[in-house]
């Protein structure tokens, strides 16, 4: 019985000092001369795409398009949709690339449609982000689940207004689709 009484005299827990270079918690850190203060809490990310200038040179119509585009990409995931209805969405050199990698990813999937919708395990987008390096460039990332699986989808799309497309790309076509 007495070693039951030495166990529980011995600390568990060792409480050192907080070294003198980091502030208190809960303490504001001193203010910077000649900074201004960001205004906090910032504001949540709007759902939509984010407002243009006048002058901007960028093309219109990059997120519909990217949204459009990947909606169509989760179609194909899901097994409602065939690959061939991507051909004209996508740059015609590059079409088999994009196909290649949504075909490897159904593939690992490994269930048909049906099946998937009864067990409650369709393909969902979860979120897009999207950015335009370069005019006429739009590159998007998008977060898919399937169940409690999330994976990632990247996805490339270029401007070409000459290109006949259907309204809802607007001019942008697919060159680069990674599954990941």
């Amino acid at each position: 019985m007495a070693s039951v009484a030495t166990l529980s005299a011995r600390p568990s827990v060792v409480v050192r000092p907080v070294p003198p270079l980091d502030p208190p918690v809960g303490a504001a850190p001193p203010a910077m001369p000649g900074l201004d203060e960001l205004p906090l809490p910032w504001p949540a990310p709007p759902d939509g795409p984010p407002p243009r200038r006048p002058d901007d040179p960028r093309p219109a119509g990059a997120h519909a398009a990217c949204r459009r585009f990947a909606g169509l990409c989760v179609e194909v995931l899901n097994g409602f949709r065939p690959p061939s209805q991507l051909r004209p969405l996508t740059h015609p050199h590059r079409f088999a690339d994009v196909c290649d990698q949504l075909m490897r990813r159904t593939v690992r999937i490994r269930m048909r449609p049906a099946q998937a919708a009864r067990h409650g395990q369709l393909v969902r987008a979860r979120r897009m982000l999207l950015t335009e390096p370069l005019p006429g460039i739009a590159e998007a990332v998008v977060v898919l689940e399937q169940g409690g699986t999330a994976w990632a989808m990247a996805i490339r799309l270029e401007h070409d207004p000459a290109k006949l497309q259907p309204p809802q790309m607007q001019g942008w076509h697919c060159t680069v689709v990674q599954v990941v």
